[in-house]
């Protein structure tokens, strides 16, 4: 019980510090703002058929906040090597206190972080009239595969701060992720990719996750898919976190 103690005071010491309007609202800002102008800039693809839906707000909610999630992972590793460049780190590690904690404290505001975007681009989506065909259910199911994908891109995160012990390093890492964001169906179906990109788009995990969500605002419950997405999300999260786990492990001993 200290140890879920211990990590329910971590969280709510980095939750404070992510409160500040000037961290939290900028990304929150641009996502909706990302949303709202693809939404207007490509409404009529949906004529040229193959969409599930003839909403084009409707099909782009799934990688709005996909994109949300995954570029702001890099929040935490940059906030963890914070703490580690300003000292406070290694206060926390002469603490009478489970050295995990600090670990878990902090993923806990990752999840924390891709919930609160995923809110806010469901309550964008109901703005421009989007209809979520799973209902309530569907739209938490929504918010889980958002928190614990999130999770799982934050735990890269920390791995390259760890590794690399960098702040230019930490805070590059994003460009990486953008190929993992755009090599999907995140603008048009599979069905009208062609060549090297819809091959991309098949060998691309991220394209899983998006396919599972979107079903989940545009058809109902389509298993195939979700399920897809689930195992996609569970293998991705899984590792990572074991290999964050090691990691930071052999860090702090």
């Amino acid at each position: 019980m200290s140890a879920i103690r211990e990590t329910y005071y971590i969280y709510r010491r980095n939750l404070k510090i992510w409160l500040v309007p000037a961290t939290f609202l900028p990304p929150l800002f641009i996502s909706g703002l990302l949303y709202i102008l693809f939404a207007a800039t490509f409404s009529e693809v949906t004529n040229l058929g193959g969409f599930a839906t003839a909403d084009y707000n409707a099909f782009l909610v799934s990688w709005i906040i996909v994109q949300a999630v995954v570029f702001s992972g890099g929040d935490s590793g940059f906030a963890l090597l914070t703490d580690m460049m300003s000292g406070y780190f290694d206060k926390l590690l002469l603490a009478p206190i489970n050295r995990f904690s600090i670990l878990f404290g902090s993923l806990l505001v990752s999840a924390t972080r891709a919930v609160a975007q995923a809110v806010i681009i469901i309550a964008i989506a109901f703005g421009l009239g989007v209809s979520f065909k799973t209902g309530f259910l569907g739209i938490l199911v929504l918010i889980g595969f958002a928190a614990v994908f999130g999770l799982a891109w934050s735990c890269l995160s920390i791995v390259i701060a760890i590794k690399t012990r960098s702040v230019q390093a930490t805070q590059s890492s994003f460009v990486l992720f953008f190929p993992f964001i755009f090599l999907t169906t995140a603008f048009m179906p599979e069905e009208l990719l062609s060549g090297w990109f819809r091959v991309a788009v098949k060998a691309n995990p991220v394209t899983y996750v998006t396919e599972a969500m979107r079903v989940l605002v545009v058809e109902g419950w389509t298993l195939t898919p979700v399920l897809q997405g689930l195992w996609v999300t569970v293998g991705t999260v899984v590792p990572l976190m074991l290999l964050t786990t090691w990691l930071y492990r052999r860090a702090t001993t």
